[in-house]
């Protein structure tokens, strides 16, 4: 076995935690935001933070979120290959057609499972409700979903 001069002396317990490589950001250093997501190049989107509100759409007891007013600065968050998004339209890179949704969590969550092209295809077309996950150190977007609106 071969040994690089940083690692002798350590156990292999020891040396395989200084050589693995994090795959995420430690959990409590991650921020949510939830407004209104717009394209910035290839892989960016700046999200405008807003006050939002689960609640019903209608009267048909369907979860359904009200964005409010702005509640901050505008922010810009990168996105990459890791990136896990939740659309409410079955197809992914396709806008929601609207009431009745295809598939959207209890909480008013989209539930379709898509990846970073997804996103990418669906802020070409314009602007989208969305709840961010994100480490404010990139800033680098960890999970996109979009919200279910009235």
């Amino acid at each position: 076995m071969r040994h690089t001069p940083l690692l002798l002396g350590l156990s292999s317990a020891a040396a395989l935690a200084l050589t693995a490589v994090p795959a995420q950001a430690a959990p409590g250093s991650l921020k949510t935001v939830y407004g209104w997501a717009k394209m910035s190049g290839d892989s960016a989107m700046i999200v405008t933070p807003t006050k939002a509100t689960l609640g019903e759409l209608g009267e048909s007891g369907l979860p359904g979120w009200s964005l409010g007013k702005k509640s901050g600065k505008a922010i810009r968050i990168d996105y990459t290959e890791g990136l896990r998004f939740y659309q409410v339209n079955k197809k992914c890179g396709k806008r929601a057609a609207g009431y009745p949704h295809d598939s959207y969590t209890r909480k008013g969550f989209g539930k379709t499972e898509c990846g970073p092209g997804g996103l990418y295809e669906v802020l070409r077309k314009g602007r989208l409700a969305v709840r961010v996950v994100y480490d404010p150190a990139g800033p680098m977007a960890v999970k996109v979903t979009e919200l279910v609106l009235p």
